[in-house]
């Protein structure tokens, strides 16, 4: 069980992921007024031949087997018309007019749902930016291929427990879904974002899908995600992000979330429960790694990291010392230097002594290794074949034991 001590990290990223839910809160101000005027079907001055709302120029039909007006339901269907700058706002949507005998007066919408496919109109229709909060799901009201015009999504909903759809032609999204804890970016088509990654993906989901490079190159920041169970198979990481901190808490982390993952320098992974990690080596570009992983015991085809090959990296492990075996594997993607070269190692490995560590170390070879060797360095890392993979350095662990001092007078 880990204690308070231990839960260190895993408190931190919390701690960030209350920050990101603070500012997914803000994303999307209430409006002080949002009035559309709704009109029964064969009601004085519809402008249409069925059920619809109409504010200002834009006009869209109602599906009558979903909508529930008095009740604050409302269902879109057809747009019938749209204006020249395309701005449909459908924030805080509140209700006038009619429904046969009961009079509308200032309804909110709480629940509302855009058409589940494009054959509405809304993939042609002259959609620029388009605002929503209070959605009970989203589909494919763009269709597949998306509308031409809209490059802004701005969607919020409270109730939706996954993100689900499909975002085509986009330059922004920012997603605020609360309770959603499902995610696939499969759905992504010809996108080309520019948002921070945290005004897209939500820190706590439990799920998330594959090929993340979708959402584009020009997302950036830090994925954080601090109650993951579930990571796909491949590719978390759009190009342009910099960092990944994530809290897994399933058992078996097979994975491979650096494919694609061109940008990626720092990574964390905290996996308190996990006894089996693959986390694959389809980019070299890392140059940092920290491991918190007390219980791992095996890892699938004794794991390669992602470490650039033949600059300066590090990886931290915070737990007691793997098999030989499995360590050289991870690091094996280093450049090497061979024994008796006076030469630097590319990586360091920063660990504790007191937690094992020290009975995998080789130790410094001549006076050059050690005129070389950082701070803290107690011994090399040595391979199968006897190249010096990298310097061994003691840093102290979270999970060290204390120490019992007495002091006499």
């Amino acid at each position: 069980m880990m204690t308070s001590k231990n839960n260190r990290s895993l408190v931190c990223l919390r701690a960030v992921a209350l920050l990101f839910g603070t500012f997914f809160l803000a994303v999307l101000p209430v409006r002080a007024e949002n009035n559309w005027t709704y009109y029964a079907a064969g009601a004085d001055g519809n402008p249409t031949d069925a059920a619809c709302v109409v504010h200002g120029e834009w006009i869209i039909k109602t599906n009558a087997s979903g909508t529930n007006p008095a009740n604050g339901v409302l269902w879109l269907d057809l747009i019938v018309s749209a204006p020249a700058d395309g701005i449909l706002d459908l924030r805080d949507v509140v209700l006038v007019g009619t429904n046969g005998k009961t009079v509308l007066d200032n309804v909110p919408v709480t629940s509302m749902r855009l058409p589940s496919n494009n054959s509405k109109g809304w993939d042609s229709a002259n959609i620029v930016e388009v605002y929503a909060n209070n959605l009970a799901d989203y589909g494919e009201p763009f269709g597949r291929s998306g509308a031409a015009n809209t490059r802004l999504m701005h969607l919020a909903s409270k109730t939706m427990t996954a993100v689900t759809g499909r975002f085509c032609n986009l330059t922004n999204l920012v997603l605020n879904m609360p309770n959603a804890t499902a995610w696939s970016p499969g759905g992504f088509h010809n996108c080309s974002l520019t948002n921070d990654i945290a005004e897209i993906v939500h820190p706590w989901l439990r799920t998330i899908g594959n090929n993340m490079s979708s959402l584009g190159a020009g997302v950036t920041g830090t994925l954080v995600l601090t109650n993951v169970y579930d990571c796909g198979n491949q590719g978390l990481f759009p190009a342009g992000v910099s960092a990944g901190r994530f809290v897994f808490n399933g058992t078996d982390f097979q994975s491979q979330p650096f494919r694609g993952a061109t940008g990626l320098r720092d990574f964390e992974l905290v996996a308190p429960v996990c006894t089996n990690f693959y986390l694959g080596y389809n980019s070299s570009n890392v140059t940092n790694i920290v491991l918190d992983a007390p219980l791992v015991i095996s890892t699938h085809n004794k794991t390669q990291l992602p470490l650039v090959p033949a600059a300066k990296s590090s990886v931290w492990f915070k737990n007691a010392a793997l098999g030989i075996d499995v360590v050289r594997a991870m690091v094996s993607g280093v450049t090497a230097v061979a024994a008796s070269k006076n030469q630097d190692k590319n990586c360091t490995i920063y660990c504790s002594k007191r937690m094992g560590w020290k009975e995998l170390a080789s130790p410094l070879e001549g006076d050059y290794e050690s005129e070389l060797a950082p701070e803290g360095c107690f011994g090399v890392l040595v391979d199968a074949s006897g190249n010096r993979r990298a310097w061994m350095v003691h840093r102290a662990s979270p999970y060290d034991k204390s120490g019992l001092m007495i002091f006499v007078r």
